[in-house]
């Protein structure tokens, strides 16, 4: 799963950068260690995972800190409270990975730049908060957006709101934006029209959500183990459903599959226990390997084909070849025209036994 290799790829980053550090370099006060860029200004890490509370110094050795590395302060686990300086413009990538009891974070006017995935795993997070002055970042109640209000980059894992609905303005979710958000039930999506991957992975008191007209992929992950949540509704516009989409929303009953669809990744709906059928569009021409129609079993280690899984398929289509190679058990959708067909030629039969039953009617009166 792309969620997990991530984390694996973090994790792994994170100790070579600390071990390419030399400890000449570490500051005065061995909380921080640092790199110099080409401006000659610092780019800091830091080395102690046991703070609680960080307040990051403007200069370190002589130079001026503009940037948290990469990991910067990943497995921070303590880590409650940071004040940072107006002299830092950019935070790197997981910069605050798992800093599990970081509550909230204030972002100075000068950080510019924020580096993917920043915020992962920050499960007692409840509000991001930024200086009204900064030019390319915003916090409407509370949510980190950018400035325009176009782009919903991270919605706080902790945040005890059950409803949320996006910024009128917000147009795009950014990966991973929701993940983790424990108590949301219900997401307003307005007029967004593009989803990252895994944005809603792990919201796991979700209930329903509707996907916008005008959004044409769910890339791999964005509702996967998405465990009380049971209907999706996706828009006519949708194209591509992607790798491990809704893995393990083991309560999901109802789903629509739009005509236009094309693409349906991996385990797309893999381990959907609560899924009994699914209508498959003739669109779908690309289905990849156990997309439908699957479950696990941990004790075993493997999957299996859930006994209670109905597809139903049009004759000779792609959801017809892959129910059939995979004896998923699967019924033909009746098109309009032979029902119509098949309609005729009741009431032809219908007619023909009215006049046979008129005929011997008349018959019996002319012999009486």
């Amino acid at each position: 799963m792309k969620l997990l290799q991530k984390l694996i790829s973090c994790a792994a980053s994170g100790l070579l950068l600390m071990q390419s550090i030399p400890l000449s370099a570490a500051a005065a006060e061995t909380d921080f260690s640092y790199t110099l860029k080409s401006d000659d200004t610092a780019e800091i890490s830091c080395l102690n995972k046991s703070l609680e509370t960080v307040e990051i110094p403007s200069e370190i050795s002589g130079h001026k800190i503009t940037a948290l590395a990469d990991n910067c302060f990943a497995e921070c686990e303590k880590l409650k409270e940071i004040i940072i300086p107006d002299s830092v413009t950019a935070f790197g990538s997981y910069a605050f990975y798992h800093c599990s009891s970081l509550e909230g974070l204030t972002i100075p006017a000068s950080v510019t730049e924020i580096g993917a995935y920043a915020f992962e795993a920050t499960p007692d997070m409840t509000t991001f908060s930024v200086d009204e002055n900064n030019p390319a970042y915003s916090s409407p109640d509370g949510v980190l957006y950018t400035k325009s209000g176009d782009t919903l980059i991270k919605y706080p894992e902790s945040r005890a709101d059950l409803n949320y609905a996006v910024l009128d303005s917000c147009q795009k979710i950014e990966d991973w934006a929701f993940i983790g958000a424990q108590y949301l039930e219900q997401v307003d999506l307005k007029q967004v029209q593009s989803i990252g991957e895994d944005a809603f992975c792990w919201c796991v008191s979700l209930k329903n959500i509707t996907v916008p007209e005008g959004v044409t992929e769910l890339p791999g992950a964005v509702f996967s183990y998405c465990e009380n949540l049971e209907q999706v509704t996706l828009p006519s516009t949708m194209k591509t459903i992607g790798e491990q989409c809704f893995y393990s929303s083991t309560a999901l009953k109802s789903v629509n599959l739009p005509e236009g669809l094309k693409e349906m990744g991996a385990y797309a709906f893999g381990h959907c226990t609560s899924l009994t059928s699914l209508t498959v569009p003739k669109s779908l021409t690309n289905m990849n390997i156990d997309c439908m129609g699957y479950a696990y079993d941990e004790d075993k280690d493997e999957y299996y084909i859930q006994d209670n899984f109905t597809l139903y398929v049009y004759r000779d289509s792609m959801a017809f070849r892959y129910a059939a190679s995979n004896h998923i058990a699967y019924e033909f959708i009746q098109t309009g025209t032979v029902y119509y067909i098949l309609i005729a030629v009741i009431l032809v039969i219908i007619v023909v036994l009215i006049i046979a039953i008129i005929k011997v009617l008349k018959q019996r009166r002319t012999e009486s």
